[in-house]
């Protein structure tokens, strides 16, 4: 499958190592794999915070970022925010497990509200034929399950994972 430039982050299977978006490499602390769930800990890449932890659950499209702070969980530094929310597509090889990033997002702020962002981002996909309407219409179903699902979960994200993506068996 061709990645589209500057939207897939690569994480490796077996080595402590990625390549992120930008096409640079990072360093893994620590890969996770459960059913329904990949964790990624590493280096934070913003200052404020020292490692952001991301939780990407394939069957619901999202990958969910974190920023913790000395083992805390903390707001982003800069944005307040408690959670990121990506749409994203994953798939695997025999050696990368890749997470394409579908434009769409939502900022969670725990026990309060969402904000759906990057709206634009996507119709311009769509609209330079970057996406397929098929996966578009993925997109949109998977926003919308998911807003209703957090919604469901209190606007708490920590709810919404225990509801819906912590209680897996480890591989």
């Amino acid at each position: 499958m061709a990645l589209r430039p500057g939207r897939v982050q690569q994480i490796h299977k077996r080595e402590e190592r990625g390549i992120d978006r930008s096409n640079e490499p990072f360093v893994i602390e620590k890969l996770t794999r459960r059913p329904g769930l990949i964790s990624i800990l590493r280096t934070a890449f913003e200052p404020g915070y020292t490692h952001h932890l991301r939780e990407i659950y394939p069957q619901w499209g999202i990958g969910v970022s974190t920023c913790i702070d000395e083992g805390k969980q903390i707001k982003h530094p800069r944005l307040r925010f408690d959670h990121y929310v990506d749409l994203v597509k994953v798939w695997e090889d025999q050696n990368f497990i890749y997470v394409e990033d579908m434009y769409v997002d939502v900022l969670l702020y725990e026990k309060s509200y969402y904000h759906v962002i990057d709206l634009e981002e996507f119709g311009a996909a769509i609209f330079d034929r970057h996406m397929s309407s098929a996966e578009a219409k993925r997109v949109m179903e998977n926003v919308q399950r998911f807003v209703d699902s957090y919604k469901r979960s209190r606007l708490s994200y920590v709810v919404w994972k225990q509801k819906y993506g912590v209680h897996r068996k480890t591989l």
